[in-house]
């Protein structure tokens, strides 16, 4: 799992789409507000306070504009320009990016404006997002890369019936094709294997971007599914809980993919008392929003 860095701006001047595809038995993620929170694809944000929503959605309109230079204000409800906390600034940008695997294309890195100081720590009133793409024509390219791969990898479960089901076959499949980039762990600028991107395209991604991946197929086929930071074996990592009949299911993708039982499912429909024999949620941030799968 690669940490969100966030980078200051001069307080004064700056000196850090969803794909519309539909498939039977799949459907195409959504990109409004309103219908994310329908679908319950934006759990991180409906969890929120207002400040962080206000964050949520500052970086959100960033994702919308990635090439854009000028900082994007936070505001509130009434159009206000609010500050927030850098600490709660950072859990809004993991909450945003852990909502939308669909929004690949930024940098665990972000600017943020720092408009004051309160109780001893920095306050910030705008930001700005970092893509890893280098030009609008690069960017289309992937989107149309990922938008191809992403259509062909769902027709496995196209005729299929049943949420665990679904599930079962994408988590199957994925642990099969996608290769663990542990290099990627120690190079800073490999940041398409921390992606959706990552996982989906190359086939290759760490644990941030397995997890990911996961979500945005499940998102796809309205199954709902959450990304849960923490801890693994003492390292960082990052893997997710998944809602079918009723209740929550932990699964870890990333370890069946690396186990030499590979594709066996070994970590797949888990409850957090058995996920937590050798993982570790994260005790504060948005780790403490995720449900329990009892």
């Amino acid at each position: 799992m690669i940490p969100f860095r966030p980078s200051k701006i001069s307080a004064v001047i700056f000196t850090a789409f969803t794909a519309a595809i539909l498939l039977t038995g799949c459907s195409a993620a959504a990109g409004a507000k309103n219908s994310d929170q329908e679908n319950g694809t934006e759990w991180f944000n409906d969890s929120f306070d207002s400040g962080k929503m206000a964050a949520y959605d500052a970086f959100r309109a960033g994702a919308e504009r990635p090439f854009d230079s000028e900082p994007i204000p936070i505001k509130d409800k009434t159009g206000t320009v609010i500050e927030i906390s850098v600490s709660d600034l950072a859990a809004a940008y993991q909450g945003f990016l852990y909502d939308h695997p669909e929004v690949f294309w930024l940098s665990s890195s972000y600017n943020y404006r720092v408009s004051g100081n309160k109780g001893g720590e920095e306050m910030a009133d705008a930001v700005s997002v970092i893509p890893v793409a280098g030009d609008e024509d690069e960017l289309d390219a992937m989107k149309r890369e990922f938008e191809s791969a992403a259509e062909d990898y769902l027709q496995i479960v196209s005729d299929v019936k049943g949420d665990k089901e679904k599930a079962k076959i994408l988590y199957d499949g994925l642990a099969d094709v996608i290769e663990y980039e542990e290099e990627a762990l120690y190079d800073g600028a490999r940041l398409n294997e921390h992606t959706a991107y990552g996982a989906v395209c190359q086939k290759r991604a760490v644990c941030d971007g397995i997890a990911l991946a996961y979500k945005y197929y499940l998102d796809r086929c309205g199954i709902r599914c959450i990304l849960i930071p923490g801890t693994s074996e003492g390292a960082s990592h990052v893997w997710n809980t998944v809602f079918w009949d009723g209740k929550w299911h932990e699964t870890d993708l990333t370890w069946d993919t690396v186990s030499e039982g590979k594709n066996e499912g070994q970590y797949f429909d888990l409850t957090t008392e058995e996920m937590s024999k050798d993982h570790e949620r994260e005790k504060e941030g948005i780790a403490l929003m995720v449900p329990l799968a009892d």
